[in-house]
This record gives structure tokens, C-alpha cells and sequence, in this order.
């Protein structure tokens, strides 16, 4: 898997999306953050568990749709930060806009960017990869049932679901943990099984 002499191109991979913080314009939009025709100052905090990591102050600009900003300054423990990043509105079929960032160093649009050093920029601009990009079947199963479980609670930014959708939630995570039984299960019996003679 990319070794010496393999023919892969090296990986530049300088960490997980988990660890770091992220500007998401999708949770901006959930949060308020994003009027269009208006200014909109506030403060962001990022935390890792209960442990407060960051706090920004964020000022997005929206008064000129065709011009819009965010402007970001924070204090951390490698120095102040202060970056200035286009946002594109894209029009929406039935009416309003989408809006999205461009990344600082590549220029293309996204939606999520991340803090490596001291400046935002895309996951591929830094080079960073999924935590799940490096695990394996049975451990991507049990992300997988604790993201699931933490909707269900209601963590994080995204509402407890009601109705069907808590119930189909629900049947999802009890064939998850049907398939983490059935997989450990296997690989247990791969390892305690008695090699054939050649």
C-alpha cells in the first residue's frame, strides 16, 4: 500500500480532518450565520470533547453577494490569526443563493475549510485524509454505530430526529451492531483456525 518500489505515488498526509478545526459553511447556514444582504459579526468556538480548543471572531459579509467576504481573526498558541476569504454565491434554481468558500491556496469552491499552521485552506490544499481512510473493516463499523448513536442522542450541531427518521436511525444502528457481531465473529474463527497441510 504505497511502500518503496510499489509504483504508488508517495502520500503527502499530514493528519486527520478530526483533528483539526474547520470552518463549515454548512453548519453557518444552521447556526444563522449567513443572511443574505447583511453583515454578520459573531464569535466561534471549536471544542475537542469538553475541552475548549479555539475561539474566533468571525465577521461574513454578505452585503454584496457578488463581493462577499469572511474574515476571520484568532488567537492561538502558535500566534494571531487574521485571513480574509472569498465566499461565491451560487443562485439557486427557485430562488436564493448557495454560498461557498474558496479555498485560499487553489481557488476551487468547498464548503468546509481547515485550520493547518496558521491559514484555512481545503482539505486537499493541506493534505490531510479521513480518519476512516485508515482503518479497517471492523473499526469503520464502530465509528460508524458511534456517529449513529450520538444522532440519535442529539450531539453535536444536528437536532435529535424524531418520528421515522429516529426509527430508521434506530434500525440502522441494530444492523450495525449485527454486522460488527458477525465480523468479529469471522475474524476470530480466521485466526483459531487450524491450518491445512500443503
Amino acid at each position: 500500500m504505497g511502500g518503496v518500489n510499489s509504483g504508488r505515488r508517495p502520500s503527502m498526509h499530514r493528519g486527520t480532518v478530526e483533528h483539526v478545526p474547520a470552518l463549515d459553511m454548512r453548519a453557518l447556514r444552521r447556526l444563522g450565520f449567513l443572511r443574505a444582504g447583511e453583515c454578520v459579526i459573531d464569535t466561534l468556538f471549536w471544542s475537542n470533547g469538553n475541552l475548549g480548543v479555539a475561539e474566533a471572531r468571525v465577521r461574513i459579509d454578505l452585503s454584496d453577494i457578488h463581493q462577499a467576504t469572511l474574515a476571520i481573526t484568532a488567537q492561538t498558541r502558535g500566534g494571531t490569526i487574521k485571513q480574509r476569504i472569498a465566499i461565491e454565491a451560487a443562485p439557486c434554481r427557485y430562488g436564493g443563493h448557495r454560498f461557498y468558500f474558496l479555498c485560499p491556496h487553489r481557488g476551487y469552491r468547498c464548503e468546509v475549510l481547515y485550520l493547518v499552521g496558521q491559514r484555512f485552506a481545503s482539505r486537499k490544499a493541506h493534505g490531510l485524509t479521513y480518519a476512516s481512510q485508515g482503518m479497517d473493516q471492523l473499526a469503520r463499523i464502530r465509528r460508524r454505530q458511534r456517529k449513529l448513536a450520538n444522532r440519535l442522542d442529539g450531539a453535536g450541531l444536528t437536532p435529535r430526529p424524531r418520528g421515522m427518521k429516529r426509527y430508521a436511525l434506530a434500525n440502522r444502528l441494530h444492523t450495525l451492531k449485527g454486522e460488527e457481531h458477525v465480523l468479529r465473529a469471522e475474524t476470530l474463527r480466521r485466526m483459531f483456525a487450524p491450518r491445512r497441510a500443503r
